[in-house]
């Protein structure tokens, strides 16, 4: 069971409890060591923009000229005035076992004061890996989410609609290399899993063993190292063989937490949760400090002066104290159930799961966002 609270009120979410955590097929809990995203950067320059590119930004100019020195054009930078044209940064993350030639989707984000990048183009951009080769490379028109109308200032209107500053270009960058995956080492697999968990690991172990005895053992909480059979490894059956293994199921263990998000007064609550027996009291002391001005006026002619004085109010409200037990409890319901009834908002359910922490009457874990 789940229990969620947004601003006041605890709501009971079905949700299987850790003891009765659903199978998860072994791909959705691991990745394979070796098999991995590759980042790429670019910098370049957008045009086309209709006067909402770069307005008065050295780099613009500087990147500008450069530029056109490689057309044999040389044009000093104090002589560029266009505004249809932005510097922008390229990124792009590639997926593992590409090709030469295939082509990925980029993000252009403007780097200077540029209001629009609509209808812009982006030229030819080289897109670097993180050792400084270039990767591939970028060109294309953008795709904008968003647009910005109208003018700035003093007695001018302006409306604009998400980010304009930042586009896609689907399939605007061409790869220039394969991806050299080395996943294999020694006949085996490092499955790596993305929530680190000893239970969970030795559990893909077991999983794995029924269907390849002795093919797998649990390194630590976070790897499990997989023996590729040697008749698979031989004839070169290893996909075969790791397509075989990621679709068994295994159910992974989940650690009871409390993660709380003051900034937007969320709180959630799941796991193997374990409550021992507590009192609460609960109450709401609220202390409002109020202040006027007053004019202290002088009698006539009595060579007094003006004098302007302030009265300070205190008023201190107390709530009176809702005091409950809080039984032991295995169940998120039942404690979302003790929560309503306390009628605590989230700052103070933050507060009271803080403190039963404290008393070590809540073996959960705390997480704030």
């Amino acid at each position: 069971m789940l229990a969620v609270m947004v601003w006041g009120q605890v709501f009971s979410v079905a949700a299987v409890p850790a003891r009765g955590t659903a199978s998860v097929r072994l791909k959705d809990l691991v990745r394979i060591q070796g098999v991995e995203r590759r980042d790429l950067v670019g910098y370049g320059v957008v045009v086309g923009l209709n006067g909402t590119g770069d307005k008065d930004i050295a780099l613009a100019k500087q990147t500008i000229s450069n530029l056109m020195k490689n057309f044999n054009i040389f044009i000093a930078e104090d002589d560029i005035t266009s505004k249809n044209v932005a510097v922008v940064m390229i990124t792009a993350s590639v997926d593992p076992f590409h090709r030469a030639g295939d082509r990925v989707d980029i993000q252009v984000a403007s780097m200077g004061d540029c209001s629009s990048l609509y209808g812009g183009v982006l030229l030819m951009t080289p897109l670097l890996d993180s050792e400084g080769a270039v990767y591939a490379e970028a060109q294309g028109a953008l795709v904008i989410g968003g647009y910005s109308a109208g003018t700035g200032g003093a007695g001018s209107q302006m409306e604009t609609k998400n980010f304009p500053t930042v586009g896609r270009i689907p399939g605007g960058a061409t790869l220039k290399f394969d991806d050299k995956v080395e996943y294999i080492q020694r006949g085996q697999l490092d499955l790596v899993l993305k929530h680190a968990d000893f239970t969970t690991a030795q559990r893909i172990a077991e999983a794995i063993n029924v269907s390849y005895p002795a093919g797998a053992i649990a390194r630590d909480a976070g790897t499990v190292e997989v023996n590729i059979p040697a008749e698979m490894l031989d004839v070169g059956l290893v996909s075969q063989f790791i397509s075989t293994i990621e679709v068994l199921r295994v159910t992974p263990d989940v650690c009871a937490r409390i993660v709380v998000n003051e900034r937007t007064g969320t709180v959630v609550m799941g796991g193997d949760v374990r409550i021992s027996t507590a009192i609460i009291a609960h109450g709401n002391l609220t202390v409002r400090v109020g202040s006027s001005l007053n004019v202290s006026q002088p009698a006539p002619f009595s060579e007094g002066e003006t004098v302007v004085t302030e009265d300070v109010t205190v008023d201190v409200v107390e709530d009176k104290a809702n005091i409950m037990l809080v039984p032991q409890t295995t169940s998120v319901q039942e404690l979302a159930e003790v929560l309503n009834q306390l009628g605590a908002s989230p700052r103070d359910l933050i507060c009271i799961l803080e403190a039963l922490h404290s008393l070590g009457a809540l073996q959960m874990e705390i997480i704030t966002l």
